[in-house]
């Protein structure tokens, strides 16, 4: 059975007139990787922030281990925080960063000695010990600012951005090197970033927020598979938005209708009605296409250009309404070219029924 250590219950906070969190709601298990994500200004950081004891809530509660520390001071909390900008002492060694609240405890040294070297030791910075941060890569950095925080065996570990200063191939190395680490420790994180990959490669679940509310909460393959909102099909990857209405319900499926053409789609166990109005979402790698329309799809569109995407070939098509749509292919070579007419379809699972709150006259609460 999971063992929850952390929970936050109702939270809501604001700035002046503006409301940051809108009354959220989580429970973390322990040893999970959360991610928060969400663009600039959803309230992730703020969230970090009323968990690390820089913010109090204006309603709400947060619970570590069972207790109520939502008026609790940051010292007063077995939580620690790694920050982007690394905020390592610039006067001060790797060895005298990383000991550095060792020392304000009083442990004694040959402990501080012990647990400073296992720990640099697992974030790989043994031999390092006499050099200063600037003599330091940013890897290296982070490395130091996260062994420092773990060193207090802090029952959760907040994390803030903290590879947005790496550059990509250092930032990718990051990613697998922390969450081998977690694995390793078995110690919660609550990581916060605006990247979707890095929410991807690293999460046991994923939170998307967006102006102050949970869009959906998710292991990464949901989120990014079977997202329920139009804002997390296209902030988590890309995909197609296709607006129709119920022409027909099968057991497991419906056909829904546009002005250019037909589609089906998995039901999901929504109760879709014939004449209810639909959103789908198709992702690019799932939307192939034909000279000739199927049975099961009859949109028509026509390719405006093909141009290169990460190593993807990405085809742009134009629909009758003037909507543009594109589907992504590994292979960089294609006998399709602009001007062409083709039928878009995708098999009944590779599209899916987003907004289904909305459509189904409920609310969508994804605590």
């Amino acid at each position: 059975m999971d063992e929850i250590i952390l929970e936050f219950k109702n939270l809501k906070k604001r700035f002046g007139d503006t409301s940051v969190l809108n009354g959220i709601s989580l429970a973390v298990n322990k040893g999970e990787f959360v991610t928060f994500l969400g663009p600039s200004g959803c309230g992730k950081t703020t969230m970090l922030r009323l968990l690390a004891g820089l913010e109090t809530p204006d309603e709400g509660e947060i619970l570590l281990n069972g207790e109520n520390i939502t008026t609790k001071q940051p010292h007063e909390r077995n939580v620690n925080t790694v920050f982007q900008n690394y905020a390592l002492f610039p006067h001060m060694n790797v060895f005298q960063n990383v000991a550095y609240s060792l020392k304000l405890k009083k442990v004694a040294k040959t402990e501080i000695q012990h647990r400073v070297k296992t720990m640099l030791g697992l974030v790989q910075l043994t031999g390092f010990e006499k050099r200063m941060p600037s003599e330091l890569s940013g890897g290296q950095k982070q490395r130091v600012a996260i062994a420092r925080a773990l060193i207090n065996n802090p029952s959760v570990l907040l994390l803030d951005e903290p590879l947005g200063a790496l550059d990509l191939q250092l930032r990718r190395q990051m990613q697998v090197e922390l969450k081998r680490l977690q694995k390793r420790l078995g110690i919660t994180f609550i990581y916060i970033t605006h990247d979707q990959e890095e929410a991807l490669n690293m999460s046991n679940r994923i939170v998307v927020m967006n102006d102050g509310h949970f869009e959906q909460v998710g292991t990464p393959s949901e989120i990014y598979d079977r997202p329920k909102t139009s804002f997390v099909a296209q902030f988590v990857g890309s995909s197609n938005i296709l607006k129709g209405v119920v022409q027909e319900v099968h057991q497991f499926t419906a056909d829904a209708s546009f002005d250019y053409g037909l589609a089906r789609f998995d039901l999901d166990d929504i109760p879709f009605r014939q004449g209810q109005p639909v959103t789908l979402s198709v992702r690019g790698e799932n939307l192939n296409f034909s000279k000739t329309p199927l049975a099961t799809s009859t949109i028509y569109a026509k390719v405006l250009e093909t141009t290169y995407l990460a190593g993807q070939l990405k085809i742009i098509m134009k629909l009758p309404n003037g909507q543009e749509i594109f589907s992504l292919h590994h292979s960089l070579s294609t006998e399709i070219s602009a001007g062409d007419e083709v039928y878009c379809h995708w098999s009944s699972a590779q599209i899916v029924d987003i907004d289904p709150s909305v459509l189904a006259g409920k609310e969508d609460e994804t605590k």
